[in-house]
Formats: C-alpha cells, sequence, structure tokens
C-alpha cells in the first residue's frame, strides 16, 4: 500500500472533489484507481485518464506495480469530458454518406430540377461507394476492435462533419448531376473497378489480421505481420487510399479529389502516430525498416 498524490495539469481542468491523496494497494490494477477517483469525484470512469509525470499514461487493465509507484508518487488526473462509444460513432459517420448517396442518386428532380440517365461512370461510382460503406458499418459491427471503449463526445461531429461533407455532400452532388464526365474507354474503367475492388478486398484483410491480434474485450496490442504489414505500419490506410483513388480518376472530379487529399493526409498523420506507438512500446523487437504507411516511401 502507498500514498499517491493526485493533481491535475492545470488550473483551467481543475476536478471537483479529487483528493489531494490517495491509498493505493500496488496489487491491483489501474481500472481499481480509476474506480477508486471515481467514486470519489463522481466522474463516469470512462472520463478519467491517468498518466505520471513523465506522461506515461496508465492503461487500465495493468497492474499497477508495472509502474513503480512509491509514497509520495504524483499521478496527473484528466477529465476527458462526455464519452460516447466508439462503435456508435462509426454508425453515425459511415451511415451518413451511404444516406446522402442514395439520396443524390435517386432523387434527381428534386435536387437538380430534373430527370436524366446516369452515365457509365456514375451508376459505378454508386455502387462501389455504397458497398464501401457498407463494408465499413459491417466491420465496425463484427470486426473491428477497439483499444478504447469510448472516445469523447465532440468527435462524433468532427468525425462525422469530415465524412458527411466531404464524402457525402460534396462528392455525390457533383458526381451524379446531370453533366458527368466523359466515360473512360473500357479497358481503364474497367481497370480502376478492378483496382478499387482489389484495395477493398486488401483494406478488409488487414482488418481481419488486426482484429485477429486482440482477443475480444481485451487491451492487448501485438506487432502485426503478413499481408501488407511487412511493409508500413498501416496497411488498411494504404488501402483505404488506395480505393479513393481509384474512384477519383474514375469521376476526375474535384469533390473526389479534395477527399482523397484530406482522408489520405489525415490517415498518414495517423499512421505516423501509430508507429510511433509501436516503437515505443516494442523497441528493438519492431522491425527497422517498416514505413508508416506508403511501402519504401514513407
Amino acid at each position: 500500500m502507498v500514498t499517491v498524490n493526485l493533481r491535475t495539469k492545470s488550473p483551467k481542468a481543475k476536478i471537483s472533489k479529487l483528493p489531494p491523496t490517495l491509498d493505493v494497494d500496488t496489487t491491483g490494477t489501474v481500472k481499481d484507481l480509476a474506480a477508486a477517483i471515481s467514486k470519489a469525484t463522481q466522474l463516469g470512469l470512462e472520463r478519467i485518464r491517468l498518466t505520471l509525470i513523465d506522461n506515461t499514461v496508465l492503461v487500465p487493465d495493468t497492474p499497477l506495480d508495472k509502474y513503480d509507484l512509491q509514497d509520495n508518487s504524483i499521478i496527473y488526473v484528466k477529465d476527458l469530458g462526455y464519452q460516447i462509444d466508439w462503435q456508435t460513432v462509426f454508425y453515425v459517420e459511415y451511415g451518413g454518406p451511404l444516406f446522402i448517396h442514395l439520396l443524390f442518386y435517386f432523387l434527381q428532380k428534386p435536387i437538380y430540377g430534373k430527370t436524366f440517365e446516369h452515365s457509365a461512370t456514375q451508376k459505378a461510382v454508386f455502387y462501389m461507394v455504397i458497398l464501401h460503406f457498407l463494408k465499413r458499418e459491417l466491420e465496425t459491427m463484427f470486426v473491428h476492435r477497439f483499444s478504447n471503449a469510448t472516445m469523447p463526445l465532440i468527435n462524433i461531429f468532427k468525425n462525422s462533419g469530415h465524412y458527411w461533407v466531404l464524402s457525402g455532400f460534396s462528392l455525390a452532388y457533383f458526381c451524379y448531376g446531370p453533366s458527368p464526365r466523359r466515360d473512360l474507354p473500357g479497358y481503364l474503367f474497367y481497370g480502376l473497378i478492378a483496382f478499387w475492388a482489389y484495395s477493398e478486398v486488401s483494406n478488409f484483410i488487414t482488418h481481419l489480421i488486426l482484429s485477429s491480434l486482440r482477443p475480444k474485450g481485451t487491451r492487448v496490442r501485438k506487432i502485426p505481420y503478413g499481408y501488407g504489414f511487412n511493409f508500413v505500419a498501416c496497411p488498411n490506410y494504404f488501402f483505404e487510399a488506395c480505393s479513393w483513388l481509384a474512384v477519383t480518376l474514375l469521376t476526375r472530379s474535384w469533390a473526389a479529389t479534395l477527399f482523397l487529399i484530406v482522408s489520405s493526409v489525415t490517415m498518414f498523420l495517423w499512421s505516423l502516430k501509430k508507429q510511433a506507438a509501436y516503437k515505443k512500446e516494442f523497441g528493438a523487437k519492431y522491425p527497422k525498416n517498416r514505413k508508416a504507411m506508403f511501402p519504401f516511401i514513407a
């Protein structure tokens, strides 16, 4: 049993009823400590994040003795704010584009002021987008396993804004309008559709690999290997970008190009953070030559 000092990192982040000290049984877990703080402060357990003075985050299911806590050790407590389930956020952010693309594709008269025959490219892009987001919804339901059960509530607005506006309203409105670009020659048209299908299947395979590494209900992290992972830390992001590249080349639309750029840059930044986390956790065990997202490049 040790007595630790509880602090917030700034006066603005003050937590009401946070006790200045707490007696901690080091044979317990971080979750036990968080539960004690939750009881004292009346904050939901999912809102509490604990870190040490060196910014090490205390992982909930980890035994406390791993962190070598001593009497008067300082633990910083942060209130993460109102939380929402990760799966709920994913359902909402992917469900938006599904509904929006159906709306713009089938309600021509109210939206564009007239009815017309969709081109082969418009038909292909419609089914590609619908299948992509249906796949994402099903993966959320049956495949993905999250390291955290919740995220800040504000994220549902930020994430949904990204998908609903860029891959939803913007892409749908400019792709399904009455003046589409001329269809590409057959070999390019079907070649891009095949490239899209390959990218989608490859993305799904990488998600299955990631899911297999984490037993259900745990936060276990392992170094992924195999399909795509031998070259980059996040092949799921790479194949996702390839999928949207196929849509962009097929439509030659500025709206598709914008979404491709924004989403690829965002995923690349995520991949850099993911790779840094792998290197920090696994050290010399992590493959030295593995790139973040783009094979042999970065």
